[in-house]
């Protein structure tokens, strides 16, 4: 169909209504002035240079990190058209990550490709970029505090990546120093950069076998708290005005065993926490203490136990109520059943078998992982979210090995059954596709019928018409045949079954039951009732438009947690592409607030909801 024509002054209208719930319905956070700056803190809250409470309203703006050395978007759009449209949406901060191979590799050049909608920037460095970036950034009053995201260059981060430690094999504790001060001299006279994130999303390595430990010991490589005392007093001897923003333990979630023991910045009234928190993180938690305990009274561990029960107890009764079923079943009337399993069946057989398999497997690993991870968390540093990881790996493996296997046995199973070859007692010739032949049934029946007659058992031989002798098949077989057919069939429900009870389970794992449960999971872990520094939340966001229920619960209760507790908030991402480095072209981002043109808002009420938590309560 040929698409309607529209005229540009409709076109321009429909871009003003698609930015409305960003720009008219709710609150802008104000923009900061240079007389409002340093800034520092008071109690939870961040004030400004006379005292009074401001309120970082923030987006990340990501790219600096990865392997293109720069912001993404400048292939779309040019920088000052990024940086008006973000004042314009509403937005007064920016939280920029940056890698360690930023400062450590000067002279790298960003590819072009990266910077086609800003020509007079081809040929330059990363960090001359950056530079750039930073100044758009500052120059329209937007305050800009930094995040050191990880060490080489790229898209961070898992269980196993080495970016969880400020220290690692890339770069060591002194080089994450001195980037660290590098980037606070160069920035020391401009107001509007505010400080420092020292690291994102901080966990242990168990495959490095690193292990986070707070306050424990005065080890810059394995001990949070030191490490941020050293980094501190040294960008301190070079920038005293910067906030240090100090990444909670397990992901940055966990601040239990920080807020008690704070770390000495040789500056009073600077340090922010930050925690990071998305619709995935840490569900399994969720459910165990809020969803098991709370309602069921049982544990994983139970759940498992009852699981298991259960899987036992059905199988026993089916066995029971296929072996009473099968008894009654006229002998001279199997062959009109077709239980056994045609080609097609075999298939579905086979997928339905692994796939119920894995689910098995799966569940099991929760159960360990959830164990582990409550360990971890006591720990803080929550290394053996690995094990969970590791199980689930197990189960995908089993799954695959179980499903060429039973492939493979059904399909030697059928072979046996279609070629006569199984399923006849040594004693009989007669073999099992005579009896899917409804002529040889038949015969056999007048045959037997005129045994009968004769006084003579069917179950014993005779000559036939022209004197042949004619075989019968023994009815005790073809019993066991049916009883055992018919029982794994019935076992392959029950697996049918467990797999819907974990698909259930899993959904409700991803689904934020309440927000009483969601609010008691985030007040604990980041321990709010303290009041001895603010909390500033430096990653969440959501991929829908409250489409899907998990998402949709997740970002009601997000948002609103956010503002029952008037919390400063940098959502995950401005972007509307990121690099790909492996296609070497950019891609979709399914969290970011701008479409892939960069300029359309992609998720207005995304936009709108986080704008109106700027409202003054």
């Amino acid at each position: 169909m040929k698409a309607a024509y529209i005229p540009k002054w409709g076109l321009l209208l429909a871009t003003l209504i698609n930015l409305l719930p960003a720009t008219v319905v709710a609150n802008r956070a104000p923009l900061l002035l240079n007389s409002q700056l340093p800034l520092e803190t008071s109690g939870r809250d961040i004030v400004d240079a006379q005292g009074e409470v401001v309120k970082l309203a923030c987006v990340n703006w990501y790219g600096a990190h990865m392997e293109t050395f720069t912001v993404n978007g400048l292939h779309k759009r040019t920088l000052q058209e990024i940086v008006d449209h973000i004042a314009a949406t509403g937005f007064n901060c920016i939280r920029m990550p940056f890698a360690l191979d930023l400062t450590f590799k000067p002279d790298y050049v960003v590819p072009t490709v990266a910077l086609t909608a800003n020509p007079e920037m081809i040929g330059k460095t990363g960090l001359e970029i950056f530079h750039l970036t930073m100044k758009a950034l500052t120059d329209a009053s937007i305050v800009v505090f930094l995040n050191n995201h990880n060490s080489v260059a790229a898209w961070c981060c898992n269980i196993d990546s080495e970016d969880g430690l400020w220290s690692n094999s890339a770069y060591d504790a002194e080089q994450w120093i001195e980037s660290l001060v590098y980037l606070a001299d160069y920035y020391k006279d401009d107001k509007h950069v505010i400080g420092m994130d020292l690291r994102n999303e901080i966990h242990d390595v168990k495959q490095a076998d690193r292990y986070i430990t707070w306050g424990e010991s005065e080890d810059i490589d394995n001990d949070w708290k030191y490490a941020t005392e050293v980094a501190s007093a040294a960008i301190y001897d070079v920038n005293p005005d910067w906030l240090i923003i100090v990444s909670g333990l397990c992901f940055s979630f966990d601040l239990r065993k920080m807020v008690d023991d704070l770390p000495d910045l040789k500056q009073v009234n600077k340090l922010v926490w930050t925690t990071h928190y998305y619709s995935f993180s840490r569900w399994w938690q969720k459910m165990e203490n809020q969803v098991l305990i709370r309602h069921l009274d049982m544990t994983w561990i139970d759940l498992q136990g009852v699981t298991i029960k259960w899987i036992i107890g059905s199988s026993f009764a089916l066995f029971i109520l296929t072996f009473a079923l099968s008894a009654r079943v006229k002998f001279n009337k199997l062959p009109a059943f077709n239980f056994y399993p045609k080609e097609p069946k075999v298939t579905v057989a086979a997928i339905t078998f692994s796939l119920t398999i894995y689910c098995v497997f799966l569940i099991v690993g929760l159960d360990i992982g959830s164990q582990a991870v409550r360990e971890g968390y006591d720990k803080g540093g929550c290394a053996t979210m690995a094990i969970e990881a590791d199980i689930m790996d197990v189960g995908r493996k089993c799954a695959i090995a179980l499903a060429v296997i039973s492939s493979l046995i059904h399909v030697v199973f059928q072979y046996m059954i279609q070629t006569g070859k199984s399923f006849r007692r040594d004693d009989h010739d007669i073999k099992f596709d005579d009896y899917n032949s409804s002529k040889e049934v038949e015969m056999q029946r007048l045959s037997n019928e005129g045994l009968e007659k004769d006084g003579r058992r069917s179950s014993n031989s005779s000559d036939g018409g022209n004197g042949a002798n004619v075989q019968v098949a023994n009815k005790q077989c073809m019993f066991c045949d049916f009883l055992v057919f018919t029982f794994i069939h019935n076992v392959f429900i029950i697996l049918i079954l467990i797999l819907a009870v974990a698909i259930f389970i899993n959904h409700m794992a991803n689904k934020t039951e309440t927000y009483d449960m969601f609010h008691d999971e985030l007040y604990g872990k980041w321990v709010l009732g303290n009041h001895n520094a603010p909390v500033l939340v430096g990653e969440f966001g959501t991929g829908s438009d409250g489409v899907y229920s998990g998402e949709t619960d997740y970002w009601y209760a997000m948002t609103r947690f956010l503002k029952e507790y008037d919390l400063n908030y940098a959502y995950w991402p401005w972007n509307g592409e990121r690099w790909n480095n492996s296609t070497l072209s950019f891609q979709n981002e399914g969290y970011g607030l701008v479409d892939t043109d960069w300029e359309t808002i992609r998720r207005p009420k995304i936009v709108s909801d986080l704008i109106s938590l700027n409202d003054e309560l």
